[in-house]
């Protein structure tokens, strides 16, 4: 009788065992150590994307066929409103904006991005979690994992770290109600920069050349002070053009 229960009780620990190695060869697969962050880190956001739109568009991109070699934008709104593939004809890209969408957004669907082995990704993402005063030191964080998502699982591909662009302070204030100044914005930048360097991907400067002389976006740009006009978006693709088209 003593005999049975000890079988069975090696048995049990070698079952735990294997369970434990699949467990983290698993993990080891997805990502390691910045899987495990970058799902605890989304749980923690709070619920955010309880809203149909996010759940849609992610089901979406989840249910295409993947693509290779692609040149992939991932964003926001900013991003998802494009028309890129009529802005650069004769590419293959695919939009991965998500109207709305936060750093912790993003991170939540990388793995869909991240499937097709693009060619490039161009991402461009943080100005909704600094409208929803969310703290610089959780986006950077995000953003990080993202960053290390695609190291790890895309050593081929270029990354391009946008910048977030500005926003115009008061037309944004009397469109929408946000309140939100460029100094935040600067700021995220300034880490998004430091991010570029570490990882060594290429940082572009956007939010220089879409300002004014009071150093707001330029109303040029700009209906509502925070989204783009057709002309916002033909400066956006020559901004970007000579990384785009090679």
């Amino acid at each position: 009788m003593i005999d049975t229960i000890n079988i069975i009780f090696i048995l049990s620990i070698i079952l735990n065992i294997l369970l434990v190695g699949l467990g983290l060869s698993f993990i080891a697969k997805k990502g390691g150590i910045s899987y495990l962050l970058s799902k605890l880190a989304f749980s923690a956001s709070g619920q955010l994307y309880e809203n149909y739109y996010y759940h849609e568009k992610k089901s979406h991109f989840e249910s295409l066929p993947p693509i290779d070699s692609a040149i992939v934008f991932v964003g926001d709104s900013l991003t998802d409103s494009c028309e890129w593939s009529e802005l650069f004809p004769g590419q293959i890209i695919i939009n991965r904006g998500i109207s709305g969408d936060r750093t912790d957004g993003v991170l939540n669907r990388v793995d869909e991005i991240v499937r097709s082995k693009p060619q490039k990704i161009l991402i461009m993402v943080g100005i909704n979690d600094l409208v929803q005063g969310k703290k610089l030191v959780n986006v950077i964080n995000n953003y990080k994992l993202i960053l290390e998502k695609f190291q790890f699982q895309l050593p081929d591909t270029e990354v391009l770290i946008q910048s977030v662009l500005p926003i115009n302070s008061p037309k944004a204030w009397e469109a929408k109600q946000i309140k939100l100044n460029n100094n935040k914005v600067i700021a995220m930048n300034t880490k998004l920069k430091a991010l570029a360097q570490e990882f060594s991907f290429q940082y572009l400067d956007l939010f220089s050349s879409f300002l004014d002389t009071d150093n707001q976006l330029d109303l040029r740009y700009t209906l509502d002070g925070i989204h783009l006009n057709g002309e916002g978006y033909l400066h956006w693709r020559k901004s970007i053009e000579k990384n785009i088209v090679n």
